[in-house]
């Protein structure tokens, strides 16, 4: 029986400080992508530091999984935390100094992008371990609300921010923001497994037996192929909204700022709707939204009226946290709780690692063939692979 995780003291404490520290990851986001456009004036310089801040889950994301599994997650995570802070620190203080260019840059984005990378699987780890079974599909559906909630308000802050101290403040505030989820690791408590511990193997062996797991239980693979489509297809071509921001749309950072809300604003919704129940949520209902999703990616690319654009951005948070969050819910509910942090790794390694490849593909593309055409392009690639996979699952 599904209940609310709101009645979990343990939840809510660790839902409220990584709220707050989720706020300061968007206000990032969004400063890291304007000040990459600002510093070089290049679509491929916007999506190679894009694709620093998620190809560190693509090289490591297994490893990482496997020492989630191994050691105590509480520590790992009050550990990550602490060097992101130093880092946002140290990017905040040489952008406000003027001491920083476009390398420069992306080296401290590749740093965060590591961090984050080691602290995702950790992160999709620990929510299971705050609340019984029966809470467990509504505290990832309640886990996502708070961050497309921050993907909303974050980015407007980002903005106003910005616009009057600068994007090195906007590093400093991200940094400060960590110190939330320390907090929250500090003062929870961690249920145990319900399973005896099982004995440890070879790193490289408990890696293999993760992999062997998840992709040749049926129940995992369509949410994981999902994953990957909306990574690649989706959140690879929205990496490109600070040009078209700038470029097609002559908004700057405050259309960027109000782009990227519309995309939260879009996804909380997904989020609010998944939290009251997902009976009806199935591999098919993915693949519908992931179709879907190619369909408004092509509309983006085609279109170049920003009021229409906000529409379809939005549309875009609401299908692809539909299939995003969906795929993380179905995967959750399914995995064993020893192989729970490789598991983990494995679809941040998809949906992260494939957000890098996508940036760098699409900012490549557009680089060569124009930003438009490369997002539609993109849109058709995810449309026509959805359909096939689809229909293969059926068969």
């Amino acid at each position: 029986m599904i209940s609310s995780a709101f009645r979990s003291r343990n939840f809510l404490i660790y839902l409220s400080g990584n709220t707050v520290s989720l706020h300061g990851l968007w206000m990032y986001r969004v400063a890291l992508a304007w000040f990459a456009w600002q510093l070089s004036g290049s679509e491929l310089w916007v999506g190679i530091v894009a694709f620093t801040q998620f190809a560190p889950a693509v090289l490591f994301g297994p490893i990482f999984g496997v020492l989630a599994d191994r050691f105590d997650r509480r520590a790992t995570s009050i550990l990550i935390n602490s060097l992101s802070v130093v880092n946002m620190l140290l990017l905040g203080l040489l952008t406000s100094l003027g001491f920083i260019d476009i390398r420069v840059l992306v080296l401290l984005s590749l740093m965060q992008g590591i961090l984050d990378g080691a602290h995702a699987p950790v992160r999709m780890s620990i929510v299971p371990n705050l609340v019984e079974r029966g809470q467990l599909q509504s505290a990832i559906a309640l886990t996502s609300v708070s961050f497309n909630l921050s993907r909303f308000i974050g980015p407007a802050i980002a903005g106003l921010v910005i616009a009057i101290w600068g994007v090195g403040t906007a590093f400093v505030i991200n940094g400060v923001s960590y110190l939330t989820v320390i907090w929250a690791m500090l003062v929870v408590r961690l249920n145990p497994s319900s399973k005896p511990p099982v004995a440890r193997k070879h790193p490289w062996t408990e890696l293999v037996d993760g992999a062997r797991y998840a992709f040749n239980h049926k129940g995992l693979r369509s949410p994981l192929i999902v994953a990957a489509l909306g990574s690649v297809f989706g959140r690879g071509a929205l990496e490109m909204l600070p040009v078209f921001a700038d470029a097609v749309y002559r908004g700057g950072a405050a259309a960027l700022a109000m782009l990227t809300s519309a995309i939260g604003g879009g996804a909380v919704l997904t989020g609010l709707i998944l939290s009251r129940g997902t009976q009806w949520l199935t591999t098919g209902v993915l693949y519908i939204a992931i179709s879907v999703s190619g369909l408004l990616v092509v509309g983006l690319g085609a279109i170049d009226t920003f009021q229409i654009a906000l529409v379809v951005v939005a549309c875009l948070g609401i299908s692809l946290s539909l299939s995003g969050v969906g795929s993380q819910i179905l995967i959750q509910t399914l995995v064993d709780d020893e192989l729970r942090g490789r598991v983990s790794s494995f679809w941040g390694m998809i949906a992260f690692g494939g957000t890098a490849l996508g940036s760098l593909t699409v900012g490549a593309a557009a680089n060569t063939w124009g930003l438009q055409s490369a997002v539609i392009g993109t849109g058709i690639l995810c449309l026509a692979i959805a359909i096939v996979a689809s229909r293969s699952r059926i068969k």
